[in-house]
């Protein structure tokens, strides 16, 4: 039986690690390649859904997460004129900082597993003496503009998304639609605390004071829920960046394949980015597994039944993300007819009860 593949990941974020963790533990010679192994500064909350625990029940990691996380019970849709448009239970979801899920996922990661802190600029080379290069390395993903057709680079939605924890208990779980803006609000995993989330139209500043003075300026005075948190909010714990998206791309190229961002990074209006991402991970690992039963061995048929098993499970359910968290940023983001959009959302909440 041929010995398995020698497996080459560029990036440590959450795709990553769980590949890592899911390959290495099916016994594939594994390499993780990133410039910092960083754990995220700012730790801004994730929605973990079941599809998600699962994944991470598979990666051995469901208890840890479960123990840094809160369970919400339900969130409020505020429209433009600050009144409830609907309400969304939870189920069971979790809520979970993603520095405290990066943490979990390193610390999972076997020995086995070779770290190499390197700056990658081409990743060319990286292809050379692996049978498997996988491209994890978020929604400007060098490898999928080197090795894709075209260079497919991202593309902007035109809004700045703002992000952050303040020190003050949560006044609510809520997100509310003004005309043209969004801003969110959810308790913050592990602490007592507030994890928030704005989105605006583009504008940037110099520096993040001068980012949130222009948030207050915009949202200020709307609801009272979002000025105490923005009184709160300091800019040692916020983060300012563009909304960018990924190409639509088959995730598979030869001898190397997208997880994550990489394939499909999406807007953030539907919370699945890290969940698509952990599925993504435990989809490659069981695709290689039942590639040749018992140990998936390194030959090139193999692999490339593996890859394609992969891109035939993974390719649809990403871009189906990719896609609906797009209508409904637009749908959020929604400005001259915000007004239409609340009734409309309105009205489907009450057909739905």
């Amino acid at each position: 039986m041929s010995p398995p593949p020698s497996i080459r990941i560029l990036g440590a974020g959450v795709a990553e690690l769980a590949a890592a963790i899911a390959l290495a533990e099916d016994g594939h010679h594994v390499e993780l390649i990133d410039e910092k192994f960083e754990i995220p500064s700012v730790g801004t909350s994730l929605g973990m859904f079941a599809s998600a625990q699962r994944a991470m029940a598979r990666l051995g990691v469901l208890d840890d997460v479960r123990n840094a996380s809160i369970a919400p019970r339900r969130g409020i849709i505020y429209g433009q004129d600050g009144q409830p448009v609907a309400t969304l239970p939870a189920g069971d979801a979790l809520l979970l900082a993603r520095s405290d899920l990066v943490q979990i996922l390193q610390d999972a990661v076997p020995d086995s597993v070779q770290r190499v802190r390197r700056r990658i600029e081409d990743v060319r080379p990286l292809r050379a003496g692996t049978d498997l290069l996988i491209g994890a390395d978020g929604v400007h993903s060098l490898v999928r503009r080197s090795g894709w057709p075209g260079r497919p680079s991202a593309r902007t939605h035109g809004m700045t998304v703002l992000c952050g924890t303040a020190d003050i208990a949560p006044p609510e779980t809520s997100e509310t639609w003004g005309g043209g803006w969004l801003f969110g609000i959810t308790p913050l995993a592990g602490a007592t605390g507030t994890n928030w989330f704005a989105c605006l139209p583009e504008h940037r500043t110099p520096s993040v004071h001068a980012d949130l003075a222009h948030l207050r300026s915009v949202v200020g005075g709307r609801r009272s829920a979002i000025d105490a948190v923005l009184a709160a909010a300091r800019p040692g714990s916020t983060l300012v960046h563009g909304l960018h998206t990924a190409p639509a791309v088959r995730p598979v190229r030869e001898n190397v394949v997208l997880l994550g961002d990489a394939a499909h990074a999406m807007a953030p209006n539907l919370g699945h980015g890290a969940n698509t991402a952990l599925q993504d991970a435990v989809a490659l690992a069981t695709a290689l597994r039942n590639a040749s039963p018992g140990r998936a061995g390194s030959d090139s048929a193999t692999l490339s039944t593996a890859l394609s098993a992969y891109a035939r499970r993974r390719a649809l359910p990403g871009q189906v993300w990719r896609i609906g968290s797009g209508l409904m940023l637009r749908l959020a983001m929604m400005d001259e007819h915000a007004g239409l959009r609340d009734r409309a959302v309105q009205a489907a909440g009450s057909l739905g009860r």
